[in-house]
């Protein structure tokens, strides 16, 4: 572990400086699609008529909003008692086999919804694809993940990366050139229309998942250095936790509300988008004493985020003939998984390594000029994993300079996620180019549905049974 990730589980009141019990400095992997999830988002929503798959889309998360808001209320509880967050899991466990056993009753789709007999599906996968694709996507992930425990020019970082990249450059080779019945990945959907149709959805869905994270660590980071103090009640941890997340949720609402009222899909994604990215590059107004603005701001972007993520997924279902709506679920789940893995690499080693940078130049500074030496200025920033307990033990350590330390120390992570939010504007950036780039759906937004449950009045309908 990098020795710049330093703990903030000390609350030194000595000094008065004060970091929260069993806080992180970054906050837990936040609730994100899997190629699964985003595979059930899809067989959910090819049941709506394409006007309203957005709403489709907004619904068939429903319960992700309950979890997102609850989540880290229940977890804040559940730590208090013993073992009792393994309940948690256990009831997401239960939730999953009601699921399950409702799929089996009351969702029947058509056996073969692209024609295609089961012997012939078999014979013609992509066997082939599916080993090259796998391992190197796995591989690559293990490396971006690995960035934010290790040197970036570490083995553990580049052989990983290195292998996965070129599996992925074998996999879009054979994918290209070979004459497999049913590739994983058809180069024809990629080529649609010069790639305005999905291709370029499918790196906005891969971008728009970065904004999540990134607001997923710049928020709980302020909350947990700059908010939350020995003295806050619970009742404050709590509602500290619910901006970002209320927010999410909000704008989600209002594209279900509004979105057929305005209509003109392609600009309400580009407004969406252009404010998502404004706000998340305001967030670099951070200082150890706006915590209002802070919020406001943390709100605003997760709203904005709450719209254009579901428009974004509409435009990659809307990207394809609905009989390929699995590959494009499958691929729209795997840019949001990498997207979300990328985006977690490269804010988590902006913020510690720009972090511990100034840090170490802005404590022994204040501890300076607060009267101490530089030598002593030294050993309290090497005090500070430690806690109260390893501060009250630096030698000529008064109240005076403890508080000065301290200070400089909450305004090194106030420089830092600074610098992290800025660096989410690159992103958002070029997300902006895509959108105005991407083809309009206005057309396809219409009363047509494709498939039909084959328990619904409309089985008769379904081209392939």
């Amino acid at each position: 572990m990098p020795s710049n990730e330093i703990s903030r589980d000390a609350i030194a009141e000595k000094g008065g400086i004060h970091y929260h019990e069993g806080s992180s400095t970054v906050s837990p992997k936040p609730e994100e699609h899997t190629v699964g999830a985003e595979a059930a988002m899809t067989w959910k929503t090819w049941l709506v008529i394409f006007k309203y798959r957005h709403i489709g889309i907004t619904i068939s998360d429903g319960f992700v909003f309950l979890i997102v808001i609850i989540g880290p209320i229940v977890g804040r509880y559940a730590i208090d008692v013993g073992n009792g967050w393994r309940f948690i899991f256990y009831g997401g466990f239960i939730a999953q086999i009601i699921s399950l056993i409702c799929l089996a009753l009351l969702y029947h789709p058509p056996k073969h919804p692209r024609g295609v007999p089961w012997h012939e599906a078999i014979r013609g996968l992509d066997y082939v694809g599916t080993v090259l694709v796998i391992p190197g996507v796995c591989l690559v992930l293990v490396g971006i993940i690995s960035t934010t425990y290790m040197k970036s020019t570490s083995v553990g970082v580049l052989a990983p990366m290195c292998a996965g990249f070129g599996l992925l450059v074998l996999f879009g080779l054979w994918e290209t050139f070979s004459k497999v019945k049913y590739p994983l990945c058809p180069p024809r959907i990629f080529r649609s229309h010069y790639g305005r149709e999905f291709t370029v959805p499918f790196i906005i869905a891969l971008i728009v998942t970065m904004f999540y994270y990134g607001i997923n660590i710049i928020y709980p980071t302020m909350v947990n250095v700059f908010y939350i103090t020995a003295e806050s009640s619970r009742s404050d941890e709590l509602l500290l936790t619910l901006p970002g997340n209320l927010g999410l949720v909000f704008g989600a609402m209002l594209l279900i509300c509004f979105g057929n009222i305005f209509g003109h899909w392609k600009w309400t994604l580009v407004i969406s988008w252009a404010m998502m990215t404004l706000f998340g590059g305001l967030m670099a107004m951070v200082t150890p004493f706006n915590k209002g603005t802070m919020i406001a701001f943390t709100f605003l972007e997760q709203t904005f985020f709450g719209w254009a993520q579901y428009e974004s997924i509409a435009f990659t279902q809307l990207g394809v003939h609905q009989h390929d709506l699995g590959m494009s679920g499958g691929l729209a789940g795997v840019a949001r998984y990498a997207g979300g893995s990328l985006a977690q690499a490269i804010y988590v080693s902006i913020l510690t390594n720009s972090q511990a940078s100034r840090a170490a130049v802005s404590v022994p500074a204040a501890v300076m000029s607060a009267g101490g030496s530089m030598e002593l200025g030294e050993s309290i920033l090497k005090a500070f994993p430690g806690g109260a307990t390893a501060l009250a033990k630096v030698p000529g350590a008064t109240a005076e300079i403890l508080g000065a330390a301290g200070l400089a120390f909450q305004w090194s992570y106030a420089y830092a996620l600074k610098i992290t939010a800025l660096s989410s504007l690159a992103f958002g950036g070029f997300g902006l180019i895509l959108c105005l780039l991407t083809e309009n759906i206005d057309a396809k937004m219409n009363d047509q549905t494709n498939v039909f449950l084959e328990n619904d009045v409309n089985a008769d309908k379904n081209e392939y049974h």
